[in-house]
């Protein structure tokens, strides 16, 4: 059956959404029901908002991953889109951050989305459709000072995306992957840095001040962004990064 999502709906689609209990997670899941699909929502936080299935997971544990798949197809019959959204920073000077936080931002910004792939991606050649959409930040184009382990996962998540696609290209199974690459959003997460690097009330401003608009990015834009790549409106868009930085990466 081919995939029937427009730009314009996502009516009765099986969507899968990790990092589902904020931010970015959070708002794509509202807009998906807003539209129709049946979103699964995914976090390892108890989930509160409504969605056709709820199953707080550890993205990092390949067990949890076969079970949760295995339950979506049970019970939806189909998985039509993957949504890879949930991440952690750590902020530090390479010198100064442990290595098991380094360790964290891989295993849960690289090696989540490459089980939800391994995991999902059964599913969709056998359907013979689907869409993948891995968030990855501006720290996965350019370098971010105290950052490193932070850039590292998510430069890891463009070329991971890259090669999937080829796979899936190769496979002819209509399957596309891609990935997002929002600038400093205004989210939960944007809260989180702001602490480990103090808590100064001044550093919020400045981290504005580095936008070349004064300002973070909207989370309704990067969500505009995933639904275009969910949707039949980019189906020949395949492994490939989309930007959202309103011009940050141009400067």
């Amino acid at each position: 059956m081919e995939q029937s999502n427009t730009a314009s709906g996502f009516q009765d689609l099986a969507i899968i959404v990790t990092g589902a209990a904020s931010g970015i997670g959070a708002a794509i899941v509202d807009r998906l029901q807003g539209a129709g699909a049946n979103v699964v929502a995914l976090d390892r936080m108890a989930l509160s908002a409504p969605a056709a299935l709820s199953i707080q997971m550890d993205v990092t544990s390949e067990d949890e991953w076969i079970a949760a798949v295995k339950q979506v197809s049970k019970q939806l019959g189909r998985i039509d889109g993957l949504v890879n959204c949930a991440g952690v920073i750590r902020m530090g000077a390479i010198t100064d951050l442990p290595a098991e936080e380094f360790r964290l931002s891989m295993q849960v910004n690289v090696e989540g989305p490459f089980l939800a792939m391994k995991h999902v991606l059964p599913v969709m050649y056998n359907q013979a459709c689907g869409s993948i959409v891995n968030i990855s930040s501006t720290a996965g184009i350019a370098g971010a000072p105290g950052a490193a382990g932070y850039c590292a996962s998510k430069g890891a998540i463009r070329m991971m995306s890259k090669a999937v696609a080829l796979e899936a290209i190769a496979n002819k199974s209509n399957v596309r992957i891609n990935s997002v690459h929002p600038a400093m959003t205004e989210t939960p997460m944007v809260k989180d840095i702001v602490r480990q690097l103090g808590g100064d009330d001044n550093i919020e401003e400045q981290m504005r001040a580095l936008q070349p608009s004064g300002n973070f990015i909207p989370v309704e834009a990067v969500v505009d962004a995933i639904l275009f790549l969910l949707s039949d409106a980019s189906q020949f868009v395949n492994g490939t990064e989309l930007i959202v930085d309103n011009g940050f990466t141009a400067q």
